[in-house]
């Protein structure tokens, strides 16, 4: 049986170490066994990590069915692996129906008689056994002992390099699987500029390919924004030199494939090889959205400021004229009682106003009031608002009407937003209109409804029509009201998908501001026309 044992031991050494994985020359090392010990049934347990279970690492045998199977966590307690790990020595098993094992009664039922259970050893610990089973009785002896001894320590060395380099390529996919799904740009590059690593999220914030960074050295650099690039050539050479230790939050731009800029914070390390940098990793975020809401911030202070500031001075006016005619006594001041208060009192009411018109526009700004989507009818909101603003225009001597063609159809939209845009443009109408007239129209064109409402006032002139929609824009600035109703009715239109624009040839020759608002639901209306 033992015949050429030396070439077989060395046959066998070669394939275990044919593979980093022992899995896969399994087969072929039990097959060379086969040529010098008999068995049924081979198998590899290992030990888990607390030693109180235990795992059928790789499995072969002669016949079909076994119920202990590859894979499966088995207890340590009453089984022959804890006998093997508790005494370092080989295990043999001359008759499995005495039961001494938790398992000798499952292989005996499965036709295995006898067994043999040698210790695996690495670096002076324990962590398995390989498991001989025979169908007969009383097989296993000192001689395979003897025997298998020889190819043990190989095989335990290389069941380790096994779970090394399993733990290895589970590490690298973790890893691929967090470059690939991250929103951030990871990147690993050489001193000189290579990018030997550059995840593939890089593309969605640049529009530029991965391969396309790895492939040009420096190609990175080049992308950022000219105003930006010495910058960030500075920070890097500061963490290549060894200057700076880390860099982090670092801010710059980079112009995007299609041309529009695109905010990143840089967080940097070096990589290092010994004592020596070789090049740098770390991770790039898109704060681009970020960066809008800063500026947005910034701008909503400037403009609240600017709005605030006038309503302000003129109440402090109002004060210190009312606190001097108090102090001096001057019966004069004193009668300009009325007029200090109708100071406070407009002024207040101005504050007001501003502060709703500000909210209102950073509410829609910043997306916090989204649509409430109903069916509404524009005939019947704009012949509610021409019948609440008539006697508002009767005041100044205009005529407020309307004009609606019949079969206007229903339309998906935010009803109180809608309202408050027709109102405004009507009020805003009535506000520069005087002896004149104001029309509220409709036109159904094929996929919109388009509203107009049009007067005979002061008009705009060219640069005021462009700026109309402007936060804050008055034509006078001096003028009363905060500037905002405007562009929050820009806002409506442009949360509903549609358009809004003004018209007017020019000063003295009326306005016309126009909406135009998707039709979503094609139901047909039948109203009046004409109505006054």
């Amino acid at each position: 049986m033992f015949i050429n044992k030396k070439e077989i031991i060395l046959n066998i050494n070669r394939i275990i170490f044919s593979s980093l994985d022992i899995r896969e020359v399994y087969q072929t090392m039990s097959k060379e066994l086969l040529k010098v010990i008999d068995f049924d049934r081979l198998s590899v347990t290992l030990i888990t990590e607390d030693n109180n279970l235990y795992e059928t690492f790789v499995l072969s045998k002669d016949y079909e069915y076994t119920e202990l199977k590859e894979g499966i966590l088995y207890p340590m307690e009453g089984s022959l692996m804890k006998r093997v790990v508790q005494f370092r020595q080989p295990v043999i098993v001359e008759d499995t129906s005495l039961g001494r094992f938790n398992t000798d009664k499952v292989l005996f039922k499965e036709g295995i008689h006898s067994r043999l259970g040698y210790p695996l050893e690495h670096k002076g610990r324990v962590i398995g056994s390989v498991n001989f089973g025979s169908k007969r009785k009383d097989y296993y002896s000192k001689k395979h002992i003897t025997f298998f001894s020889q190819i043990a320590p190989q095989l335990a060395m290389a069941i380790e390099n096994t779970r090394l380099f399993n733990g290895i390529k589970e590490a690298e996919e973790k890893y691929r699987t967090v470059i690939e799904s991250s929103p951030d740009i990871i990147f690993e590059c050489t001193k000189e500029g290579e990018f030997l690593l550059m995840s593939p999220s890089v593309e969605k914030i640049t529009g530029y390919p991965a391969n396309q960074f790895c492939d040009n050295r420096g190609y990175g650099l080049s992308l950022c924004h000219e105003e930006d690039r010495e910058r960030v050539q500075h920070e890097i050479l500061q963490i290549l030199n060894g200057q700076n230790s880390i860099l982090m939050d670092f801010e710059f731009r980079v112009v995007h494939k299609q041309g529009h800029v695109v905010w990143l914070s840089l967080e940097v390390i070096p990589i290092k090889q010994e004592n020596d940098i070789t090049g740098i990793e770390g991770f790039c975020r898109d704060i681009t959205e970020r960066k809008k809401l800063d500026e947005l911030k910034d701008n909503l202070i400037r403009d609240v400021t600017h709005e605030l500031k006038t309503p302000v001075a003129k109440i402090e006016m109002a004060i210190d004229m009312f606190e001097r005619s108090i102090t001096l006594g001057d019966k004069v001041s004193l009668g300009k009682g009325p007029q200090i208060h109708e100071i406070i009192r407009n002024n207040v009411n101005r504050l007001k106003n501003s502060i709703k018109n500000i909210l209102d526009i950073s509410k829609l700004e910043s997306g916090v009031d989204t649509l409430k989507l109903s069916d509404i009818s524009i005939a019947d909101l704009v012949k509610q608002i021409v019948y609440e603003q008539k006697d508002s225009a009767g005041t100044k001597n205009n005529v407020l009407t309307y004009q609606l063609p019949s079969g206007m159809p229903i339309i998906k939209a935010d009803r109180d937003m809608i309202y408050h845009l027709i109102n405004h443009l009507v009020n805003n109408a009535i506000k520069f209109t005087e002896h004149g007239k104001i029309i509220v129209s409709a036109n159904v064109l094929p996929d919109v409804v388009e509203v107009t409402v049009e007067d005979t006032g002061r008009g705009l002139d060219e640069e005021t029509r462009d700026r109309v929609f402007e936060k804050f824009f008055k034509e006078t600035p001096s003028a009363f009201g905060s500037g905002i109703g405007l562009a929050i009715c820009k806002n409506i239109v442009q949360k509903h998908k549609g358009r809004i624009w003004a018209e007017s040839e020019g000063k003295g020759k009326g306005s016309r501001f126009k909406f135009t608002l998707p039709i979503l639901v094609d139901t047909k209306q039948k109203v009046t026309t004409n109505h006054k």
